[in-house]
């Protein structure tokens, strides 16, 4: 039986088309001269939350009901008339949601036959780092203004208090006026300090720590800070002290103390003994590996005031200015960590850091 080599190489030249396509990393959809589809990759189902083959769907099918009869007509007219078409469009998953897709379209005839070819990328992702960075830029631009603002409010401060120190040490009629002004000139200066460390601090320094190394930070840090403000410290520790950790460990010592300097404040707040428990633990999560918990002994927070406690100045203590949480929130997010925070009332509230390891693929470490 003799075998046609031509049949040989098309049929090799197939499968090896086959294998190119479902390797690039987009979805891509063919469609014949009906519109019908007659090949999609793997991506192209995943993309569109499809577990079953596309093969034999209509074109129009891949989009809303009302982009059905105006939209699909127009995409196939452009792309016939100009050989191509780009944009970002509206599709359909399987489940009946809409999703932002980067479309590309083009048609191949050949034979009097037409062809179309459809790649989809998934745009979701990239609109979100879009509204990231959109947001960023007005973080720049409200840090910009607020730094500013310090400057200019922060010499009329300082002279206010200057000159009603001088007066506390004349013969007045009502000192007590002046003691005033001295008290709330001294807490606007420390609200411009700190809005200026919130404002310029330091881009990360990253490096790779063992655990031992981060912990034995975080003790010496809680014991000086419960020492200075005269609460009780119990330290536990249950963790793989050779796991690795990625921080700044000069930034994360900041936010632990301000995390520490809350609890503390808690504790004299409340009737019972004054205690922070500081535990370390590992963490499964991906892609957390070591978690600080800092849990005190006050009255907690009431439910309606979760949701606040990370704004600028919120307190519910006298005379505190309530950027504390504020400030560790920023910097675990500069980190690349997260803060977390649970609160019961009337028993206390524990304060999680959580610290991301050696996110390095196992390819760059070791040997295969």
């Amino acid at each position: 039986m003799k075998v046609d080599e031509t049949t040989i190489h098309k049929s090799h030249g197939d499968k090896f088309l086959e294998f190119v396509l479902e390797t690039v990393n987009s979805g891509v959809i063919i469609l014949n001269g009906d519109l019908t589809v007659v090949f999609a990759n793997s991506k192209a189902r995943h993309l569109l939350r499809v577990a079953d083959s596309l093969v034999g769907l209509s074109f129009k099918d891949l989009f809303l009901q009302e982009d059905q009869k105006i939209l699909v007509p127009n995409l196939v007219k452009v792309t016939e008339k100009q050989g191509e078409f780009e944009g970002d469009i509206m599709i359909k998953q399987g489940n009946g949601q809409g999703i932002i897709a980067h479309i590309s379209m083009a048609s191949w005839k050949q034979n009097d036959e037409l062809t179309h070819v459809v790649t989809l990328s998934d745009m979701s992702r990239l609109k979100d780092i879009e509204n990231m960075l959109h947001s960023s830029e007005r973080m720049i631009y409200l840090g910009e203004m607020l730094d500013d603002i310090s400057h200019q409010i922060r010499n009329p401060v300082l002279s206010i208090g200057g000159f009603a120190r001088r007066l506390m040490g004349t013969r007045i009629e009502r000192p007590e006026y002046v003691r005033v002004i001295i008290e709330e000139a001294r807490r606007l200066e420390l609200l411009l300090d700190v809005l200026t460390k919130f404002i310029q601090l330091p881009q990360p320094r990253f490096a790779l720590y063992k655990a031992q190394k981060v912990t034995d930070m975080a003790r010496e840090q809680t014991r000086e800070v419960c020492d200075t403000h005269g609460v009780h410290l119990r330290l536990s520790t249950l963790y793989d002290s050779s796991r690795k950790v990625v921080t700044d460990l000069e930034l994360l010592e900041k936010a632990l103390r301000a995390v520490v300097v809350n609890g503390c404040e808690a504790c004299r707040e409340s009737d019972g003994d004054a205690l922070v428990h500081v535990a370390f633990e590992q963490d499964s999560g991906n892609p957390w590996t070591l978690k600080i918990s800092v849990t005190d002994t006050g009255q907690g927070i009431r439910p309606p005031l979760m949701e606040r406690i990370f704004h600028p100045f919120f307190t519910t203590k006298t005379g505190h200015l309530g950027m504390g949480l504020t400030f560790s929130k920023r910097i675990m997010e500069e980190i690349g960590g997260r803060i977390e925070v649970k609160s019961t009332l009337g028993k206390g509230t524990c304060v999680t850091l959580k610290l991301p390891g050696d996110r390095r693929k196992k390819i760059r470490t070791s040997p295969l």
